[in-house]
Order: C-alpha cells, then sequence, then structure tokens
C-alpha cells in the first residue's frame, strides 16, 4: 500500500506526531487506557500512556457479537486485554479508562447487552463502548475532517467535516449490503466458480484456488463444505482473491475492481452528505482487504477523485486501537477524573 497517496493535486493533511494537543492531554501520573478494536475476524487491545505510547499490545478472535455469540465475544475481548495487560506490566485495575469499540453494536439492544456484560467480566469502571467505525475515525483521521473506508469481514464509511457533523455509509451486514468486504468478495468469487462450471461465464484460476484452500478435489463439493458447515466462514477465501488476482486472472481482477469501486460509492456517499466535495482532507483505508493492492485501490481512488477531485486516499495515521485509546483518554479528559 506504498503507492497509496497518489493525487497529485492534493497533499496529505498535516499531523502533529501527538494525536492531540497538549493542552487537551491528561497529565495524570501512571495513567493508562485500553483501547480495543473487535470485528469479525479479529480483536486487537493496546494498553497506552497517557502520551498514547504503546506500553502493550495483543490480537485474537473475532469479537462481532453478531458473528460469534455474545459470550464468545466476551471471552476473546478478555484474553486480549489481559494479554495487553501483561505485556504492560499491569493489572485491569490498573487502567484508568478503556474504549472497546466493535463491530455488531449499532442496534440498542445489541450495545446494551454487550456493555453490560463486558463491564461485568472486566471489571474495569471507567468502559466506553463505541463502534468500531468510531475509533477507526478517531485513529485514521487523528481527529480532523475526513473520511474512512472500514474493509474487513464487513464494510462501512464513516466521516466528519469541518464543523464536526458526522455520517456514514454501509455497515448492512452481509444479508443486506457489505458491498466490497472480504464477505462480498468471496462471495462473488464463489458465483464466478458456479458459473463457470455451469459455462455461463469464462473460465478461472479461483476454481483450482479456492477448491485448494479449502482442501477438495472437484469442484463439485463446493456445496458440501459451504453449506454443511455451519462454523464457515467464506470471508477468509477474499486472499484467494487476491492471489489469483496476481497471477492473471482476469475474472480475480475483475472482482477486486467491482469491490474497489462499491468502497469508492460508500466513501462518495459520506462526501455528498457532509458537503466536502470541493474541499481537502484524507480518505483514510482501514481493513485486511486493501491488502490487495491496486487491483482494488484503483478503481476505488478514481470513484472518490470523481467526486471530490483534492481529497487524498491513503493510509490511516493510527491504527483503531489507538483511535480507541484516544477515545478513552478524551473521556478521562472530559470528565475531570
Amino acid at each position: 500500500m506504498d503507492s497509496l497517496y497518489s493525487n497529485p493535486k492534493a497533499q496529505p493533511p498535516q499531523s502533529n506526531s501527538s494525536a492531540e494537543p497538549e493542552s487537551e492531554m491528561p497529565q495524570a501520573r501512571d495513567s493508562y487506557f485500553l483501547g480495543v478494536d473487535g470485528g469479525g475476524t479479529l480483536t486487537r487491545a493496546v494498553i497506552t500512556d497517557a502520551s498514547l505510547n504503546n506500553l502493550g499490545e495483543a490480537a485474537g478472535d473475532a469479537s462481532n457479537p453478531l458473528r460469534v455469540g455474545f459470550d464468545e465475544a466476551v471471552s476473546h475481548i478478555t484474553k486480549v486485554v489481559n494479554e495487553a495487560c501483561a505485556q504492560a506490566g499491569i493489572n485491569r485495575d490498573n487502567i484508568t479508562n478503556a474504549c472497546i469499540a466493535l463491530a455488531g453494536i449499532s442496534q440498542p439492544v445489541h450495545y446494551n447487552t454487550m456493555k453490560d456484560a463486558l463491564f461485568t467480566a472486566l471489571g474495569i469502571q471507567n468502559i466506553l463502548l463505541v463502534t468500531d467505525a468510531e475509533a477507526a475515525l478517531a485513529g485514521a483521521l487523528d481527529s480532523q475532517p475526513g473520511v474512512v473506508i472500514i474493509a474487513g469481514t464487513g464494510s462501512i464509511a464513516i466521516g466528519m467535516n469541518e464543523r464536526g457533523q458526522q455520517s456514514r455509509s454501509g455497515g448492512w451486514g452481509p444479508t443486506l449490503a457489505d458491498e466490497g468486504s472480504a464477505y462480498d468478495i468471496a462471495r462473488r468469487a464463489l458465483r464466478a466458480i458456479a458459473a463457470s462450471l455451469d459455462r455461463r461465464a469464462p473460465r478461472t484460476l479461483l476454481t483450482e484456488g479456492i477448491c485448494a484452500r479449502l482442501g477438495i478435489n472437484y469442484p463439485a463439493d463446493l456445496p458440501r463444505v459451504i453449506y454443511d458447515n455451519n462454523e464457515m466462514d467464506i470471508s477468509s477465501l477474499a486472499g484467494v482473491v487476491s492471489e489469483t488476482a496476481q497471477r492473471g486472472d482476469a475474472v480475480a481482477r475483475g472482482i477486486l475492481a467491482s469491490a474497489g469501486r462499491e468502497l469508492g460509492a460508500l466513501a462518495a456517499s459520506v462526501i455528498e452528505k457532509l458537503g466536502m466535495r470541493n474541499q481537502q482532507f484524507r480518505v483514510a483505508c482501514v481493513g485486511g482487504v486493501f491488502k490487495s493492492g491496486e487491483f482494488l485501490l484503483a478503481p476505488l481512488r478514481d470513484t472518490v477523485l470523481k467526486i471530490a477531485p483534492s481529497a487524498d486516499v491513503g493510509l490511516p495515521l493510527f491504527p483503531p486501537t489507538i483511535g480507541a485509546a484516544k477515545i478513552a483518554r478524551k473521556q478521562m479528559s472530559d470528565v475531570g477524573c
């Protein structure tokens, strides 16, 4: 992704190495902040001090409660928090403020269920629960105006303009939407294989690649593997599409190009709603899908620049875990802890 910043008309917004102005930073000695970013594939945790120095971090299994269930989500979060604390040389009760950022908690019933469960499991007094998109926004843009496109297991774009107004597009889940996500890319690949076997579409190297990844010898076994395995997460097959595109397969490249346009459209929707067409701002790309490189990024960039020519499409300034830690630190400042 080194070539992400490629709009010759735009310059990346300048950012201080410190995530917030010094005057807003709490100066309490021995303050520890926990930031957690949890999605449908992975959960990451970081422990920082008041200057957002990384003191300890850990990664583990998925914690989107709608995908793995509430009990499993809480268990996975607790595990990575404990591991991050151990690396930092502290206990959970040493944490001053925590921000847990998760996918799958947009609905009030899911939010409240998860918040109560986390408070009980972690025993941390000051816990703030937010969506994964909010942490990505705080980290990727360093709290400056702009748009974040998140594309992992699911997909969503969220943005903030110079007036502090926020808007989002996507995040509807795999049944309703999630265009451009790993799930969507994998689903398109499986459909392309089926169409190829039916001779309704061109042959594709995706057939042998996905069969090899699933450990089967014959494409005819795909329905059995896909439908008979209740724990099957097809999102992991998105990596095969990227690998196959690198081998020159036109079908795989077409799938990634379509995904890029869809993700660009999510950002364009947010830009339009926030009235940012003629402004200069960063569009940060967060999530594993962007490892596909220019096959996906080029059409994404083209879609964004058509609506906002001065936008700069590129890497996030900070990861979502640091974004969550920033939110936790700001919570301490706001309440005057």
